[in-house]
């Protein structure tokens, strides 16, 4: 029997949820938002969590990094699945990239939320952190073939064509995509501050860690996101935050020296 916390605002949903995983077998305790399921864990560290996204107050996404940020293994090794009606592949791979097991889109059939649950707390399967790791990886391979193929995800993403003679070039390392190649050209446009905040954001630190790193808070850091975003050409912040950690813009890693 595990103990699963199940974040949703809608009572249905929490309802739903909890009647199917009790009949599993298993022990659920519900919360209505991010902040109530953020005190509840205070009281009691769950085996596994079902978070939806779009919550008023505190949403998924804050809930999801306040839990991957956290230094004791209690909570930042919490298996999180993330149940939402938001079906942008943007979510998705922010989802993964973030810490999220699985991705699992509203509406659901109620017992993949039980068949999810058992593999990832199977006891032959490997542990939470290698299984982010794993999901994780998986992600940043779909931006990267997003930024290749125009296709986000999925088996079906076709490859890149096969030269077949020796008339054509074939070079040693991958050309990196074009928005890519004038982002990286447009880093020395960037103040001192804010290449900073991207060497410490490089090194797959958190937001929330990098902020009070920084002494920055966490809103500003994000609205730092959005100007460099602009300034580099890049969509949003979760594109530039998959590139850092994927080292597309950072290839040489952070610059040596402590910070101030």
């Amino acid at each position: 029997m595990a103990v699963v916390l199940v974040v949703d605002d809608e009572p249905d949903i929490r309802e739903l949820v909890r009647i199917n995983l009790e009949q599993a077998g298993h022990r659920v305790i519900t919360a209505a938002n991010g902040s109530e399921a953020l005190a509840l864990l205070r009281d009691e560290t769950p085996d596994a969590m079902f978070l939806d996204v779009r919550m008023p107050g505190l949403d998924g996404w804050a809930v999801l990094e306040e839990l991957k940020s956290e230094s004791g293994r209690d909570l930042s090794e919490i298996p999180v699945f993330m149940v939402t009606a938001a079906d942008e592949p943007e979510s998705r791979l922010r989802g993964g990239i973030e810490g999220a097991l699985q991705y699992i889109t509203k509406p659901f059939d109620p017992q993949e939320l039980v068949r999810v649950l058992d593999r990832a707390l199977d006891p032959s399967a490997p542990s939470e952190r290698d299984q982010r790791r794993q999901v994780q990886e998986k992600a940043l391979a779909d931006i990267a073939r997003f930024e290749r193929t125009g296709t986000p995800e999925g088996d079906d993403a076709p490859e890149p064509r096969v030269r077949l003679t020796r008339l054509e070039h074939s070079p040693t390392t991958p050309t990196p995509p074009p928005r890519v190649r004038v982002a990286r050209e447009r880093m020395g446009e960037l103040t001192p501050k804010q290449r900073q905040l991207l060497e410490e954001l490089a090194t797959r630190t958190p937001v929330t860690a990098v902020a009070q790193h920084l002494g920055m808070s966490r809103s500003n850091v994000y609205a730092s996101l959005r100007r460099i975003c602009r300034r580099l050409g890049l969509k949003s912040t979760d594109e530039l935050l998959a590139l850092l950690r994927q080292g597309a813009l950072l290839p040489t890693g952070p610059s040596a020296g402590p910070l101030t």
